[in-house]
Order: C-alpha cells, then sequence, then structure tokens
C-alpha cells in the first residue's frame, strides 16, 4: 500500500510595501527595534539629510546591526519614508481632540464669533504643546525644515497629514470670523501668519532662549508664550 501523498503547506507571502515584523526566532522585540531605528533616522536625516546619510550611521546610532534596518524599511528611502510617517502620526495624535472639535462646531448650528475664536485658541494651543512645549519634535524640525528646502516625495505625507490640516483648520476658523471663504488667499496668509509666528518658537529655539535669558522654554515661560501668541490672534481679527 503506497502513503498518501500530503499536500505542501503554502507559506505566507509578505505583501509588498508592508512593515515586516519578525516571526519568532527572528529580530527580538519588534516594534520596539522599529521605534528605534526611525529615531535614530529622523536625528541623521535631520542633521545631515537623505543623500548624506548612510544606513550604517543610523543603524549604529539605533544600536541594531545593518540587515535589521533592510529587514524592517527595505533600505534607506523606505527608512525615510516612514520617519515622515511617524512625524504625520504624532502631530494628527496631538491635533486630533482640537480637529474633532471644530469639525463639529463648524459643520452644526451656527455658533457665535466668541466660541469661534475659543476654538481657534484651542488648535493654536495644540499646536503650542508639541511644537513649542515639548522636546520630542528637536529631530522632527530639522527633518521638516530639509523638506521645506528640498523637497522629496516624503514631502507630499507632510503636507498632507500636518501642514495642510493645521493651515486648513485655522483657515477654516479665520474665514468664519470673518465671514469670509476659507480658500481666500487673504484667508490663507493670515492663517499661515498665526501658525508661522508660533513656530518662531521652535524653528528659531536659540534666538527665543538667549533674547529672553531663558534656559529653556518650559513651565511658566511657555505659558506666557501661549497667552501671548493668543492675545496676538485675538488682535489680528479683532478690527476687520
Amino acid at each position: 500500500m503506497r502513503p498518501e501523498k500530503t499536500k505542501p503547506v503554502n507559506k505566507a507571502r509578505a505583501i509588498p510595501g508592508q512593515p515586516k515584523r519578525p516571526q519568532q526566532g527572528g529580530y527580538a522585540r519588534g516594534d520596539e527595534t522599529r521605534q528605534k531605528v526611525i529615531d535614530a533616522g529622523l536625528e541623521v536625516f535631520g542633521s545631515l539629510g537623505l543623500e548624506a546619510a548612510s544606513t550604517r550611521a543610523i543603524a549604529q546610532r539605533a544600536g541594531v546591526n545593518l540587515p535589521a534596518l533592510h529587514y524592517y524599511f527595505g533600505g534607506k528611502e523606505g527608512l525615510y519614508r516612514a520617519c515622515a510617517g511617524h512625524i504625520a502620526d504624532r502631530m494628527e495624535s496631538h491635533l486630533h481632540p482640537a480637529e474633532d472639535a471644530i469639525t463639529a462646531a463648524l459643520a452644526g448650528p451656527a455658533v457665535s464669533k466668541a466660541e469661534q475664536r475659543e476654538l481657534l485658541h484651542k488648535l493654536l494651543g495644540a499646536v503650542a504643546e508639541v511644537m513649542v512645549g515639548s522636546s520630542e519634535p528637536e529631530p522632527w524640525v530639522r527633518f521638516m525644515i530639509r523638506e521645506q528646502a528640498s523637497p522629496t516625495p516624503a514631502f507630499d505625507e507632510l503636507y498632507e497629514r500636518v501642514m495642510s490640516k493645521v493651515i486648513g483648520m485655522t483657515a477654516a476658523l479665520i474665514a468664519s470670523i470673518l465671514d469670509k471663504d476659507k480658500q481666500d488667499p487673504e484667508v490663507q496668509i493670515r492663517a499661515m501668519g498665526l501658525v508661522g509666528q508660533l513656530l518662531f518658537f521652535r524653528v528659531a529655539r536659540e534666538t527665543a532662549l538667549r533674547t529672553l535669558g531663558w534656559k529653556a522654554i518650559e513651565g511658566d515661560g511657555f505659558e506666557l508664550i501661549r497667552s501671548v501668541l493668543r492675545n496676538q490672534a485675538d488682535c489680528a481679527l479683532a478690527h476687520i
């Protein structure tokens, strides 16, 4: 009697572009290792840019071997895109409550001008908390400044998920306060001006610290900056 043939087991195929996760016996603590590489990538890419950065330097900074970087990201370009995605993910999580409140308010019954201004304060405060009051974004800013100067395909994700959203929400509130169209160039310029004055304290952080004689932007100092910028936003829209 001939032995019955068994069907071969089909091995799962990797989906192109899907982040790889280690199987049993592979790289330990896969998510932790992947995040270490992204954090190192943000530092190195922010300092050197995409072209000058080396995968070897990033792997050394992350404390992993070079094959781990290729295993998770497929190479330098894949890691670079993952770094942009990480910035977008973190920014979206910080801004989500303000975005929900603004969307609900503008879609519902008419709200007063005072309520609209409070929503604008809430939005600018949320941006200030992550971009000015936290030390986390320092590598993000260097990364994003390089993308502003020399955009790569990663700029599209950063623009659509971060910059466009922040400016768009700010413009929508300004347009509602001023009874204008949010696509009006004047409204959009006003929105960029309000967001830009806030970002000064991150992009030109050393200038701000030296001018103010501070060692860091935190505590009462951060609250003072947020209060002054809130008042400037009110003044900018008060008599129009």
